[in-house]
């Protein structure tokens, strides 16, 4: 019934991973990289290819070091664990990079989790241990550019009409697959896109508050699997018929 689509930046971890990997790798010159994208002068495809340029050369190692030092909201961990529990399907979906998320998934384990992300690739520099990071984009919609991974056309691929879509996200990359989710969890600059944009939401500020929101929501769950309450989004609902039929 359920269907849980989860960022990941700032969502599962502590800060904006992908953020702080190219400021710390390429310099602050990423941040003008990435306020151009936000003003709408770059796409995001654009500024991933930047933010990677302005890295330059980089040791794995360090980079590795780098990444193991991030910190997941460690209720994560028990969210998942609840999700097995109630047979909860959920993946995580990322305008970030594919191999910083498999590495700090795996680090906290977390393991044969589905996600979708933008790839990186770490290129061997002249067959040392120094490389350069190549981005590609494989979920990109051929329309929009706003995102290189598109959250939404995911979501609803991987939906059917008789499910409830659940998204759990916090920055700007989630503003977009909040229109098209029937229950919305958000904080930070989701929460006020949310208020400004007139979408219902469930405040969060870490998985234990989403656990308890289900558990709420479960302990109610009718014989017939029905729940009280639980219904589709009218206006999610309409955006998604939008989006199938091509408007």
């Amino acid at each position: 019934m359920f269907k849980i689509f989860i960022d990941f930046d700032g969502t599962i971890t502590r800060q904006d991973v992908g953020d702080a990997l190219f400021e710390a790798f390429g310099g602050v010159q990423c941040r003008d990289i990435i306020q151009l994208y936000r003003d709408g002068a770059i796409s995001a495809v654009e500024c991933f290819q930047r933010e990677c340029d302005a890295c330059g050369v980089v040791e794995r190692d360090v980079l590795d070091a780098f990444l193991n030092q991030q910190e997941i909201d460690q209720s994560f961990v028990d969210f998942v664990s609840f999700c097995h529990r109630q047979n909860l399907e959920f993946t995580i979906v990322s305008d970030g990079m594919d191999y910083y998320i498999k590495q700090i998934l795996d680090k906290h384990g977390i393991v044969d989790t589905q996600f979708y992300a933008n790839t990186l690739e770490l290129l061997p520099v002249n067959g040392s241990s120094k490389v350069r990071l190549k981005p590609s984009f494989p979920y990109r919609d051929e329309i929009c550019d706003r995102c290189a991974c598109c959250k939404r056309n995911i979501m609803l691929t991987l939906s059917g009409d008789d499910d409830i879509i659940v998204f759990i996200g916090e920055g700007y990359s989630d503003r977009c697959p909040a229109h098209y989710a029937d229950i919305v969890f958000a904080k930070d600059d989701l929460l006020k896109f949310c208020q400004k944009e007139n979408i219902s939401y469930y405040k969060y500020q870490t998985f234990s508050d989403v656990v308890q929101r289900f558990e709420k929501v479960l302990s109610m769950r009718r014989p017939d699997g029905t729940i009280p309450g639980v219904a589709k989004r009218r206006r999610a609902e309409l955006a998604r018929r939008e989006v199938f039929l091509g408007g």
